[in-house]
């Protein structure tokens, strides 16, 4: 897919044996698992930047499960409803934050998309990579995208930080952007768990969003959904989020069966 560039001097990287290099001679080597490390180490805030080992492991164990399944249908019901596929018969998908790639391998499974995969945590895209040979994975940054302009059909943010300016630059004009964020009541029983007051999500993405130019919101949804989780299940679902971190080792081992309200507001912007 020719749209991957060079974090060091942003040309065009193209592949040579089991490396990618661009016209200045920087090479970067594609890993056993397939995938490919862009991320400069003057990039990383630590030596293992993103989520950890165990919180990535949680998050695959509990998506595998198909608790979020019924997300995965709603984002796919919203992209359709764009009519990209009629525009472009072999569009362009770039996952940003994807972590093990749930997302972006099960969206559009017998689709003709081109997908790219990008997190900063090296353990959560070599895990993407092993499942998924259809896609293209890559190791990097969201604040400074190794990915031409102007070059994505869609991009989809489940969850993760992002940076707006970025989108637009390599969205093309037209372009889908879909950003997930969980809203109002999303977890308030495992919140309740820990704290004595639960205080709903709440974004300003929306008006973020508003404010980046020919960027405009075509639709907002809201998806609720409860879901009945057993101890094992329950607790992947705990360590996959920051509430881990409040929870004592008693209190884990203590879980019991429970209904959780999971909420997610899904936010469609097109390029202008």
């Amino acid at each position: 897919m020719p749209i991957i560039t060079c974090p060091n001097c942003k040309s065009l990287l193209q592949k040579s044996e089991k490396e990618m290099r661009c016209q200045n001679a920087h090479t970067f080597d594609i890993a056993k698992e397939g995938y490919i490390n862009l991320l400069l180490s003057n990039q990383k805030k630590s030596i293992n930047p993103g989520d950890n080992k165990l919180m990535i492991n949680a998050r695959e164990e509990f998506l595998s499960k198909g608790h979020f399944n019924f997300l995965l249908d709603q984002m796919e019901l919203t992209v359709n409803a764009t009519n990209l596929f009629k525009k472009d018969k072999n569009p362009r998908l770039l996952d940003l934050g994807c972590g093990t790639g749930f997302y972006t391998r099960n969206l559009f499974k017998n689709g003709n998309l081109n997908k790219i995969g990008i997190d900063i945590s090296k353990t959560g895209i070599a895990k993407a990579a092993k499942k998924d040979n259809n896609s293209i994975y890559l190791v990097g940054s969201v604040i400074d995208l190794t990915i031409a302009d102007n070059s994505v059909d869609i991009i989809i943010n489940v969850f993760s930080p992002i940076h707006l300016e970025e989108v637009q630059r390599v969205l093309k004009p037209g372009g889908i952007y879909i950003k997930v964020i969980p809203s109002g009541n999303h977890m308030k029983e495992i919140a309740s768990l820990v704290y004595e007051t639960f205080t709903p999500h709440q974004s300003d993405i929306e008006s973020d969003i508003n404010e980046i130019p020919d960027f405009k919101i075509l639709k907002v949804e809201d998806l609720q959904k409860e879901i009945l989780l057993n101890p094992e299940d329950l607790r992947s679902f705990i360590f996959m989020t920051p509430y881990l971190y409040r929870f004592s080792e008693s209190q884990l081992e203590s879980l019991k069966e429970l209904s959780v309200t999971t909420s997610f507001k899904i936010i469609t912007a097109q390029c202008g």
